[in-house]
């Protein structure tokens, strides 16, 4: 249905296009038909030619009225249309050349040789001109920012003094999170680990009155700071350290007291630091990290009975059949911390469970607090 309601609008417009131009062209006769008088002559359409010159619409003389007394009331007659001559092309001179046309009508554009670009004309030549002797400022852009979105900024380390000779160690260093670092103090070394904040917060035994603490980053960066201590005169202190995970474990018998017995202080029995029963002992090192190394501190308070100091190797998968070596510090007041050397030889796997035990020298525990303090 809808093509042929198409085909008729089409018919009806073709048919009332052909009536359009026959009332056009034959309006005077059917108008005056329609009056009743004599038709008029018919008028003549010029013709039209093509040229290249431009066609202009000019107005012809009007045709005589057939009546004068109708001549007033009919429609004036259709003007003719003539045709403009084309000029006649102009002489080429050498003064004023024309440009030669092409079939499109278009001029043609004159024709330009191409010349080669000079060394400073090039894009990259004058840009690096531009950069000579530029120095670009740094911008919030250029900074490197933790996992946080903290702008990062140098590793900083405090050390504040605390009681028992203890220090308390605050690393901060927001983009070296989950990171190992190696503490050394006074011949005293041992691996730790930063938290996802970039920070490590731990308790360090104070080796010497004029503490010098050094942190050494995954990166190879270190940071060290110094503190002095007071209170030192009145402690006593005995170190192990080893390299591994396992290895070696210090042991204090006070008061005469045996293994597993009140007054055996160890890693399984360290005591708080303000105890008044006598010694406390501190773990030191993270046995999770890359490449361990461990470490403990071992503080007798003046007055304390201190018997035997005993260092003990287990006999474990890791550390049989094979030599476990490390060594032990020792600092006492008046005097600088001391090192000797330790080494076992382990004995094979089937003894896995026993230990290997070995007793150091005694170490002299000052008989009266000649200081005291701190928090």
């Amino acid at each position: 249905m809808q093509i042929k309601r198409r085909a008729i609008t089409v018919g009806m417009t073709f048919f009332l296009a052909a009536a359009t131009g026959h009332v056009m062209q034959n309006g005077e006769t059917i108008s005056a038909r329609l009056r009743g008088a004599p038709a008029p002559e018919k008028p003549v359409l010029a013709s039209i030619e093509s040229t290249a010159a431009t066609i202009t619409p000019t107005v012809a003389a009007p045709a005589e009225p057939a009546a004068p007394a109708a001549a007033a009331a009919e429609p004036a007659a259709i003007p003719n249309i003539a045709a403009v001559p084309a000029q006649p092309k102009a002489e080429a001179t050498a003064a004023a050349p024309q440009a030669i046309r092409t079939a499109s009508g278009l001029p043609d554009l004159p024709r330009v040789e191409p010349s080669a670009l000079g060394a400073d004309l090039r894009l990259a030549g004058r840009i690096e001109k531009l950069d000579t002797g530029y120095s670009r400022p740094e911008t919030a852009a250029d900074a490197a920012y933790s996992v946080f979105g903290i702008a990062c900024t140098d590793p900083a380390l405090a050390l504040d003094p605390s009681a028992r000779g203890m220090l308390k160690l605050t690393l901060s260093a927001p983009c070296f999170a989950n990171e190992r670092v190696t503490v050394s103090h006074a011949g005293l070394v041992f691996a730790a680990a930063t938290d996802q904040g970039g920070e490590l917060k731990l308790m360090l035994p104070a080796m010497s009155a004029m503490a010098a603490v050094e942190v050494r980053l995954a990166s190879g960066e270190i940071v060290s700071t110094s503190r002095n201590v007071t209170g030192l005169d009145a402690l006593a202190r005995v170190a192990v350290q080893w390299r591994g995970a396992e290895g070696l474990h210090l042991h204090a018998l006070e008061n005469g007291a045996g293994f597993d017995m009140p007054g055996h202080v160890s890693a399984t029995a360290p005591r708080n630091r303000m105890t008044r029963d006598g010694g406390f002992l501190t773990v030191l090192g993270d046995p999770a990290v890359d490449h361990p190394l461990m470490a403990e501190v071992y503080t007798a308070p003046a007055g304390t009975a201190l018997g035997e100091m005993i260092v003990e190797a287990p006999v474990t998968e890791e550390t049989c059949d094979r030599l476990v070596a490390g060594q032990a510090l020792r600092m006492t007041p008046g005097a600088a911390p001391a090192t000797e050397s330790l080494s076992f030889a382990m004995p094979g796997c089937d003894a896995a469970g026993d230990s290997v035990m070995l007793a150091l020298s005694p170490v002299a525990v000052p008989a009266v607090a000649l200081a005291a303090g701190g928090n």
